[in-house]
């Protein structure tokens, strides 16, 4: 991959290569340079002793367990109808977004503003009523005090009074009733969020309990993981969680809270956990399938920065340094361990040397490929 053709002039392509890079990285100076004609060797090397390093480690950190979840939202809904009536008109279909508070389904209202007219008409009969019964209680009081009415026509007429303010009550229950039987033939939106089902068409009737539009509430989605039921106990103590969205671990989004049920499924036995996300889950969408990464004990683990691992797809590399020499070295990451580290789990060992800059290690790797040959070929040309 980083092999360089032989050509007929090695030296001159090698001194080429160095020029470029002295350009690019101002360090290495014109008398270096001047003195790799003869010694390409010693040129490569001390452009490798420029290079930026660091040590492999091994280093304390949170051990993961990762299990498959799902996104969903806080709230999701199904919007029923709680009248009867023909339905008229729909203003929202599928995938369309809608405000908290918004028309959805319009309910024809006649039988509605009959029955309001009808209540109306009741409260004033009842208040008119109790006008009468007070009046009549007035007098009959007064008589009473006078002993001119007898205690029983005195008692008769304070239970009418009572009787018609009883009565008036009723009448604004009833009134009450009526209007929230007319407010409901108007369908509207319990909270801003997205239509996914659409239950209904013009013309049917709707009666109390039909469904009629499906949504969810996007301020606030969640991940919904089933997790084995052994790893409970240590989740529990440690809280520490992240959402994965992608298969290397790398695009996390921070978890603010956790809900583990405090119950077992007897048919999976997993046990379902919520995990809400610092930034609402924003970008996601209901469906997604993600993974829950749960800490569930510290271990030492290989360590290394990531800048310092180059990725060519699915091939991932470090430029390790041995004995002044630069060699590329494939290796098998895990996940990231802040701070700019990432899990090493396989191809290096503990105090290797690698260079933090895969792109000028790049080139030193070229050149000291360009000055073995140059060597090699003046040694057969001897």
């Amino acid at each position: 991959m980083f092999m360089i053709g032989r050509t007929s002039s090695v030296a001159g392509a090698a001194l080429a290569l160095l020029v470029a890079m002295a350009a690019t990285f101002p360090p290495v100076g014109m008398a270096r340079l001047a003195a790799a004609e003869n010694q390409p060797a010693a040129l490569a090397e001390a452009r490798v002793a420029d290079l930026q390093t660091a040590r492999v480690q091994r280093i304390e950190a949170a051990r993961e367990r990762l299990f498959e979840g799902v996104i969903e939202a806080d709230r999701q809904s199904t919007v029923s109808a709680q009248t009867s009536g023909r339905i008229i008109a729909i203003h929202f279909d599928v995938n369309d977004q809608v405000k908290k508070g918004a028309l959805l389904v319009e309910i024809d209202d006649t039988q509605q503003r009959a029955a309001l007219e009808q209540a109306r008409a009741g409260l004033k009969a009842a208040q008119a009523k109790l006008i009468a019964a007070r009046q009549a209680s007035n007098r009959i009081s007064q008589l009473f005090r006078r002993g001119t009415a007898p205690k029983a026509q005195f008692d008769q007429a304070k239970a009418e009074y009572e009787a018609a303010q009883a009565g008036v009550r009723q009448a604004e229950a009833a009134l009450k009733q009526a209007e929230e039987q007319l407010a409901y033939t108007k369908v509207r939106a319990p909270y801003s969020g997205v239509v996914t089902a659409r239950h209904a068409e013009v013309g049917e009737l709707a009666a109390p309990g039909k469904p009629l539009m499906s949504g969810f509430s996007t301020e606030e989605l969640r991940a919904h993981v089933a997790l084995p039921q052994r790893y409970v106990p240590a989740i529990r103590q440690n809280s520490r969680a992240d959402v994965v969205l992608d298969l290397d671990g790398r695009v996390r989004r921070a978890v603010s809270r956790m809900v583990i049920f405090p119950y077992s499924d007897p048919k999976t036995n997993t046990v379902t956990v919520r995990l809400y996300m610092k930034d609402h889950g924003k970008g996601l969408f209901p469906g997604m399938l993600v993974k829950g990464a749960f800490m569930v004990e510290k271990a030492k683990v290989l360590a290394l920065p990531e800048k310092a691992v180059a990725r060519r797809g699915e091939l991932a590399g470090v430029y390790r340094i041995v004995k002044g020499r630069i060699e590329f070295v494939q290796v098998r990451t895990g996940r990231p361990l802040g701070n700019g580290l990432v899990e090493l789990l396989a191809g290096l060992n503990e105090g290797d040397v690698v260079a933090l800059d895969p792109l000028r290690a790049t080139l030193t790797l070229q050149a000291q490929r360009a000055g073995d040959e140059q060597a090699a070929s003046g040694g057969e040309a001897n």
